[in-house]
């Protein structure tokens, strides 16, 4: 038996940073726990003294695991978490050498994944796990001396407990997370590498290499039951695409609607196919709160470019089908991507201002490029250089042309607001001038990237 000690760093207090329910590290400690040994999260929304008093590290911890979801917030700005997690990491290292206390440290999480052996180095950890954790960290927790000093990642393995275990959550930080304006929880119905392809998407990386394991109904019905009975009404599947396998989608919908639950809405991450007819009548009146599709551009050039299964014929059919059944929409479109040009904008903006309504749009320009994907092997940067945000190359002139193609009622005031500030974010990062590229950009087109506040990523010049 082991004492673990896990550490939500994706609580921690950052600009720009939207704490969500912990539902990752929540697996790894409900895990740790069915196996005998002894643990505590630390979760600073739920505990926001403990950001101060580290009463809670000083005891004989064996391993203490930190978990890291996001890298950097979602838009283009000038902006980072890594700085936050490297100088938080140095003072629990001080503290625990101060103490003469030494456990084995532990990074993961989907963030830590995408940089596992950048960040071990940078964090100052024993080891670190690319994946699901669970498997690893029991056999960590099984026997932690031999992974001190590693300095190594290792890859995380399918846990049989996906599969039988009702994962049930701590009512404190259950009562933490629900308080909060709209709060939402992630609920896992299924373990499965993704089948897309999309040229910036890194989620194959993290799943590694998962055949699929899926959540018998049972078990799913009484984690939805148990987090209803608890506060919260609004609940995600956090599947990178839900339908991908539809029949088990359509299993999970109808569960939904038979539990009935008072006030339960719910949302996930949709592709326009499949989509049948059936599986639209199923999702209405299911408490669906949005049916939301990646597109990401809406014209089929570059839709080709970012490795999309599907083309605007697919959206416009997925959009019929949504519309028969009074489905709310939403549709991801991100401009800036591979081959974006002032002709491609204009296209997707014409498809946007034809077919969707005002409120059905989420828009961003800017790809972040991060590690094993397409774009990241396209560009041939290294994986330490991409620490810090970098973007792949694109016209700055999209700002404008995105502003005069789409409809008024597309540009709210705070879609103005947006778009001003990412592009005075694109100006003040650094052009970058890597000598490992593989390409140069086109005419007109520049990389961008964010120094550290160290000045070290030497990727990056003024």
């Amino acid at each position: 038996m082991s004492r673990v000690l896990l550490v939500n760093l994706a609580s921690l207090p950052m600009d720009g940073n939207q704490p969500i329910f912990p539902i990752g590290v929540r697996c790894i400690q409900d895990a740790l726990d069915r196996a005998g040994h002894v643990t505590r999260l630390v979760d600073f929304v739920e505990e926001p003294n403990s950001l101060v008093d580290l009463e809670w590290l000083y005891h004989e911890w064996d391993v203490i695991g930190f978990t890291i979801r996001n890298i950097d917030p979602i838009d283009i700005t000038c902006s980072t978490h890594v700085d936050e997690y490297i100088a938080f990491a140095e003072r629990i290292r001080m503290e625990l050498g101060r103490r003469g206390l030494d456990p084995v440290l532990v990074g993961g999480g989907p963030g830590f994944s995408l940089f596992g052996n950048t960040l071990v180095g940078k964090l100052g950890l024993d080891v670190g796990v690319i994946g699901p954790g669970e498997q690893v960290m029991l056999d960590i927790a099984a026997d932690p001396k031999p992974f001190k000093g590693r300095g190594d990642v290792l890859q995380g393995r399918r846990h049989c407990g996906f599969l039988t275990d009702t994962l049930r959550h701590p009512s404190s930080l259950m009562a933490a997370y629900s308080n909060a304006y709209q709060a939402m929880i992630g609920v896992e119905t299924r373990r499965k590498t993704c089948y897309q392809t999309c040229a910036y998407c890194p989620y194959a990386h993290i799943d590694g290499d998962n055949t699929g394991d899926l959540k018998p109904i049972d078990v799913l019905a009484e984690e939805i039951r148990g987090i209803h009975d608890q506060g919260f009404r609004r609940i995600f599947f956090t599947d990178g695409i839900f339908n991908s396998e539809l029949r088990y989608a359509k299993d999970v919908v109808e569960l939904v609607r038979e539990l009935a639950l008072d006030g339960l809405t719910w949302s996930a991450y949709f592709t326009p196919k499949p989509f049948d007819d059936h599986f639209g009548e199923l999702l209405q009146g299911s408490g669906v709160e949005a049916v939301v599709v990646s597109p990401d551009s809406l014209d089929d050039s570059v839709m080709r470019n970012l490795g999309k299964s599907f083309t605007t014929r697919h959206v416009s059919r997925f959009l019929d089908r949504s519309r028969k059944n009074d489905l709310p929409i939403k549709v991801n479109v991100v401009f800036g991507g591979p081959g974006e040009t002032r002709e491609s904008v204009r296209n997707s903006a014409g498809f946007i201002n034809a077919n969707l309504e005002d409120d059905e749009l989420v828009m961003h320009v800017g790809y972040r490029v991060l590690p094993e994907t397409a774009l990241a092997r396209h560009l041939g940067m290294e994986t330490d250089r991409l620490l810090y945000p970098t973007f792949y190359p694109f016209d700055l002139n999209v700002f404008s042309w995105v502003i005069q193609d789409l409809d008024s009622r597309f540009v709210s005031p705070e879609l103005m607001m947006n778009l001003m500030a990412g592009r005075a974010s694109a100006r003040k990062m650094a052009r970058v001038e890597d000598a490992t590229r593989t390409i140069a950009p086109p005419p007109g087109m520049t990389y961008l990237a964010l120094a550290s506040k160290g000045g070290d990523n030497d990727c990056c010049s003024q």
